[in-house]
């Protein structure tokens, strides 16, 4: 009788609960989830240097790498699962299966998909019971992607229930929506809804394939289908224009959820980055100006009130932007217009007790609001939140706003605080190649708030720079090197110059090793280093 060691060897899915049944376990009376585990977590983690949220290395790779996938590797899996469907069993389902755990199927499945649909003999009923039992039974995520999209290769209301279920976790919403899609009736209805369970990169993906066929989906779009727990900025020009933005916005009033989802919509739009932004919405001027409108009587809080701040910056941008700008439905009166229209709220007396209600809020979302507005309305609210770090002694975002300073004086204080109360030693645990975000992270980031700001403090924080350079945040170690980069040699001090002594043998990474070369050579240390 075969033991469990070599059955599970043999079975790699055998005494592992199925993905599916932990999702379902895991849902709330709503149908959501209560976290984003799963049960593959440390096994499919192991080895690598970085650990993404749920969804995310498919959603970064879906939306910003391209390439082709490696022939050899579809191929591969095509065999086995030709084979597979015409001698359907746990033999043939072990191959198949023990070559998807080794591979990422995001960068096959298109191919993959395409070559099955041409290739003779395959045993199609038999290939669909199979792909349900990878999504059903999978005990590790790749088996279950891959399960998820060959049941959409079938028009079947089947699986609808699995496929969902399924889609609610991030992970796996993107294959869930392309199965929606191409296999289930009333598959915009279907996206709808599990839109409306769903947060991060799944919401991202789900927003993105959602037609606005309906007033309720437009009107969704605009409350509640930009903001996500990834960037806003993904589907902000997306919902603007699906939504129905300036529409909605033109009317002579607006209630509170469209006028609170329209300004996370042009809050994204106007800070840019991954997405389209507000020079690619072709309404923007419209929908801004009504925005203002409304403001002057909906403006009432710090959140709404750091949506105005964003547009009055945007209105005061550089003039050569602008020249752009107004060939796009913009005008030079326009723009005064929604400036004045912004000086009015801005203006508000009642202001600056609001923002000091929201700095001190233990709410962190409405906490930055208050803090972008406090700039805004130059308010000098640094001692408030230095006295905020022994109860946020993690809050990578509290050291950053405290280390946007110009005074040396303040800037010590920070310091000896951080040098004091971060775990120095901790951070310092050698060089590695790590991106450096997460919660084990955590005092990495905030140690890198602070070196991104100590260049232009000569000879402050030498402690948190040799820290730096032996941390195996790369990001830490780049933002310590800029500090040297800057800093004259005198200043550096013995600890400072034994951590780049170190760092010159033990580097990892080749981006950085040239910088130490070209650092030590404009800091002609290169003879000096060699000799001690």
């Amino acid at each position: 009788m075969m033991n469990s060691f070599n059955q599970n060897t043999l079975y790699p899915w055998a005494g592992k609960p199925s993905i599916y049944e932990y999702i379902v376990s895991a849902l709330d009376d709503e149908g959501r989830l209560r976290d984003a585990k799963l049960p593959d977590d440390e096994e499919y983690w192991a080895g690598h240097a970085v650990r993404w949220v749920a969804g995310g290395m498919d959603g970064t790779f879906s939306h910003h790498a391209g390439g082709q996938a490696d022939t050899a590797k579809v191929q591969a899996l095509v065999q086995l699962l030709v084979k597979q469907s015409r001698s359907p069993g746990n033999k043939t389902r072990r191959a198949t299966y023990l070559k998807l755990m080794q591979e990422e199927v995001l960068s096959v499945i298109d191919p993959l998909l395409e070559s099955l649909r041409e290739r003779p003999g395959v045993v199609i009923p038999k290939l669909y019971q199979e792909a349900e039992w990878f999504a059903r039974y999978g005990a590790h995520r790749n088996v279950v992607k891959l399960g998820i999209a060959l049941l959409g290769q079938f028009e079947t209301e089947r699986h609808r229930e699995l496929v969902v279920t399924l889609g609610k976790h991030d992970e796996f919403t993107l294959y869930s929506a392309v199965a929606i899609r191409g296999s289930l009736e009333h598959a915009n209805e279907t996206l709808f809804e599990l839109a409306k369970a769903v947060d991060g990169w799944g919401k991202i993906q789900l927003v993105e394939r959602l037609e606005p066929q309906t007033q309720e989906i437009r009107d969704w779009l605009l409350r509640h289908g930009c903001r996500n727990s990834v960037m806003n900025e993904y589907l902000a020009c997306y919902c603007a224009r699906n939504g129905g933005l300036a529409e909605a916005l033109a009317q002579a009033s607006v209630d509170l959820e469209l006028y609170d989802g329209a300004g996370v919509i042009l809050s994204a739009l106007l800070a840019g980055g991954p997405a389209e932004d507000i020079d690619d919405y072709e309404d923007a001027a419209l929908a801004v100006s009504d925005f203002l409108r409304h403001s002057q009587t909906m403006c009432i809080n710090v959140a709404q009130l750091s949506v105005v701040t964003d547009i009055y910056d945007f209105l005061n941008e550089d003039g050569k932007r602008w020249e752009r700008r107004y060939d796009r439905g913009w005008s030079g009166d326009l723009r005064e217009a929604c400036k004045r229209l912004c000086d009015n709220v801005i203006r508000d007396e009642g202001w600056p007790a609001k923002v000091w209600e929201g700095i001190r809020s233990q709410d962190s979302t409405m906490r930055q609001h208050a803090i972008h507005a406090a700039k805004r309305l130059r308010m000098d609210i640094w001692e408030v939140l230095f006295g905020q770090l022994p109860e946020h002694p993690l809050d990578s975002h509290l050291y950053y706003q405290l280390a946007q300073t110009e005074e040396p004086e303040r800037m010590d204080r920070l310091v000896r605080y951080a040098e004091a109360h971060l775990p120095l030693d901790e951070i310092a645990s050698g060089p590695q190649d790590e991106i450096g975000y997460g919660e084990p992270y955590a005092p990495h980031q905030c140690l890198q708030s602070l070196l991104q700001a100590l260049d232009v403090f000569e000879g402050r924080g030498t402690k948190l720079v040799a820290a730096g350079l032996r941390s195996p945040s790369t990001m830490n170690r780049n933002m310590a090197l800029k500090c040297l980069e800057t800093w004259p040699l005198p200043v550096w001090g013995e600890e400072v110059t034994a951590a780049l002594q170190e760092l010159t043998v033990s580097e990892p990474n080749e981006q950085v090793k040239e910088r130490i070369a070209k650092l030590l050579q404009e800091k002609e240390l290169t003879a000096w280093l060699i000799k001690s």
